[in-house]
């Protein structure tokens, strides 16, 4: 596995603001039934997204791309000579004590018992809400493959931003940040958005969404942590646009009271 494109800096990988392509609009994920079983390789992903012309060009503007975690999880393996997940489990989720959070091998499908069950539309059902615990994570690569709890997430965040698993000098530039336009005041730092509160301040967090599941969460620099996890993607069991602003409201009531 290759390093990034040409002209591209690890930071803006991390930033967003490279213009590549976002391989998850490119493989069909809008069909849950063709792609719950199905295996993708890194490359096969990287494929769909090179496949397209850049959106604009290294450091002009800013737009989120999975793409990008995609890369960076191929130039840890292309510097360390080792498997990104390994490098994920020993640096992250060991170094951290996160008992609960694993990265699934590749082929299975399971999730650890005890665990919520997730739920998506089926076009096989005619559009019907299916039982979707059960599925191949693979199309998430290091953009997202990997099983958690509200609980690891909150502590890997508190860890995160109190600096325990990053060389000094660090935290201080994830949290040099760009324009991040999704909501109005929302900024983007390196792997983290920092996202205002409606009661003053803000926390610095990173969403995941996969079908089935979205998380949402972070921790703030005065010490407050949170993880929430709902058991469906917006527009599951009612209109998405609704759905979604449910869960980030419902992120800013834990943090705020």
């Amino acid at each position: 596995m290759g390093p990034a494109p040409a002209g591209i800096r690890g930071q803006q990988l991390l930033q967003h603001t490279n213009g590549l392509p976002n391989y998850t609009e490119h493989i069909g994920l809008e069909d849950f039934a063709r792609i719950q079983h199905k295996f993708f390789h890194p490359h096969d992903l990287l494929t769909a997204a090179l496949a397209h012309p850049a959106e604009f060009a290294p450091g002009a503007k800013w737009k989120y791309s999975n793409t990008n975690y995609l890369l960076a999880g191929m130039l840890i393996e292309k510097v360390t000579e080792r498997p990104v997940q390994e490098q994920i489990t020993e640096r992250v989720i060991r170094k951290a004590g996160l008992r609960h959070t694993s990265w699934p091998q590749p082929g299975d499908r399971t999730v650890p018992e005890p665990h919520a069950r997730g739920y998506a539309r089926s076009s096989l059902e005619n559009g019907k809400v299916v039982d979707a615990t059960r599925m191949a994570p693979s199309w998430g690569g290091a953009a997202g493959q990997l099983i958690s709890t509200p609980s690891d997430l909150a502590t890997f965040a508190r860890l995160l931003l109190d600096g325990k698993l990053l060389a000094p000098g660090q935290p201080a530039e994830m949290r040099k940040t760009v324009d991040a336009p999704i909501m109005p005041g929302w900024r983007c730092g390196l792997g983290v958005l920092r996202i205002p509160l409606s009661c003053g301040g803000a926390y610095w967090g990173h969403g995941g969404d996969i079908d089935g599941y979205e998380t949402r969460g972070g921790a703030t620099d005065d010490g407050r942590s949170v993880g929430l996890a709902v058991t469906g993607l917006p527009g599951t069991f009612s209109d998405a646009e609704k759905s979604a602003k449910a869960v980030m409201s419902a992120t800013d009531t834990a943090f705020c009271n």
